[in-house]
Formats: C-alpha cells, sequence, structure tokens
C-alpha cells in the first residue's frame, strides 16, 4: 500500500510528457512571430514593383527610379517604356528593373532577412481589353527548431503574388476595337445572329424585372 501512495517522481513524469509539447508550442509562436512579418513584407515588395512596372508602362509619363524607390515626371518620351517604345524597339526590362524594386522595398522592411530571396516572375502580360503588370517573389525561411524527427520540414517557403493593370487609354481604345471586331466575325462566321438576340432579350427581360 505504501508504494501505491508514494508520490515522489510525479513531477518528473509530467515534465516528461508536457515538455515536447511546451517545445511544439514554443516553435510555433516562433515560426509565426517570423512568418507573419516576412508575408507582409514580401506581399508589399511585390505590389510595390507591380505599381512601379504598370505606372511606367502607362501615358503618366512617370518614371520610377529603383535606387533611390521614388518616382519623377519624364520629359523625353524616348526613355518612357510605354506602348509607343515597345511598339518600335521592343525594349520591356521589367524583370530586371521588378526584382532591383522588390529587392530594395523588402530590405527596408522592420521584417526577418533570414534564408534566401527569390524574384521569380516579372513581367506585362497582354490580356485581351488591357494589359497587367505581374511580380511574383518568394523567401526560404529556414525553421529556427529543428522538427524534423516529428516530420517537420526544415524550411518553410513564403510566396507573394501581385498584379497592377497598366493604364494605357490609347492602346485601351485600340483593344476594346480589336475585341468588337473579332466578336463581329465570330457572330458573322457561324451564323450567332439568333443567339445575340435572344440573350439581348433575355437581358431585356431580366432588367426590366428588376427595374433597371
Amino acid at each position: 500500500m505504501s508504494f501505491t501512495k508514494d508520490t515522489n517522481g510525479d513531477t518528473v513524469v509530467e515534465a516528461t510528457v508536457l515538455f515536447p509539447v511546451m517545445i511544439m508550442i514554443f516553435a510555433a509562436l516562433v515560426l509565426l512571430s517570423v512568418y507573419l512579418p516576412a508575408q507582409a513584407a514580401l506581399q508589399r515588395a511585390t505590389q510595390h514593383a507591380a505599381t512601379a512596372l504598370a505606372t511606367e508602362g502607362s501615358d503618366t509619363w512617370l518614371f520610377f527610379d529603383e535606387g533611390s524607390m521614388s518616382y519623377y515626371r519624364e520629359s523625353d518620351r524616348r526613355r518612357l517604356s510605354n506602348v509607343y517604345v515597345d511598339l518600335f524597339t521592343g525594349s520591356n526590362d521589367a524583370g530586371t528593373k521588378g526584382e532591383a524594386i522588390v529587392i530594395n522595398n523588402e530590405s527596408r522592411s522592420i521584417s526577418s532577412k533570414a534564408g534566401t530571396l527569390t524574384v521569380g516572375e516579372c513581367l506585362i502580360i497582354n490580356r485581351i481589353l488591357y494589359k497587367e503588370a505581374v511580380v511574383t517573389a518568394t523567401r526560404e525561411f529556414p525553421v529556427p527548431v529543428d522538427l524534423s524527427f516529428i516530420g517537420f520540414p526544415k524550411s518553410i517557403s513564403i510566396t507573394a503574388t501581385s498584379a497592377a493593370v497598366v493604364l494605357n487609354g490609347d492602346e485601351f481604345i485600340r483593344s476594346v476595337d480589336i475585341a468588337a471586331d473579332f466578336t463581329s466575325y465570330i457572330i458573322e462566321k457561324y451564323n450567332l445572329h439568333n443567339i445575340t438576340e435572344t440573350i439581348g432579350s433575355f437581358g431585356n427581360r431580366v432588367t426590366g424585372l428588376l427595374g433597371w
């Protein structure tokens, strides 16, 4: 009976059971404290780069200097990387410039700089009716606590993608005209007049029911 009532060593047993759980909770808190600010900083850097590329590609006459990380108005049209310059020269340094903006912007943040930063996609994409600047970057973070014995990875990848629309009035009007011509061509080629009339009639009924 004295053996069953002996409580010596209970604290050691409890600590042995709870210690791994406490270590995992602590590691999770450390990862969150590193991951969330880094994710926010990387998202901000890619959005800054996408906006700068889209602004330069528009008809605003604004130029972004990645060295000083600031905008200034350009007076020489030949230096503007807009639709006119790209049309005749084919020059586009979106990849190089976007990467520099992301690196400079993220380096100014107060978040952790551990791991490797990789700027993957920095380009101007031609949509049907508009252009879009897209920037993607990834930072590979080493896990501060080695938990590989329970199958936890030794590093975590943080990826951010941002986009911004290139606001170019002339190009937008031209794209709308192209889309309208292409739609008319499809209707004529496949004799879709009845379908378009049916869709138009249905749309009028819906708007009538909604009181628009």
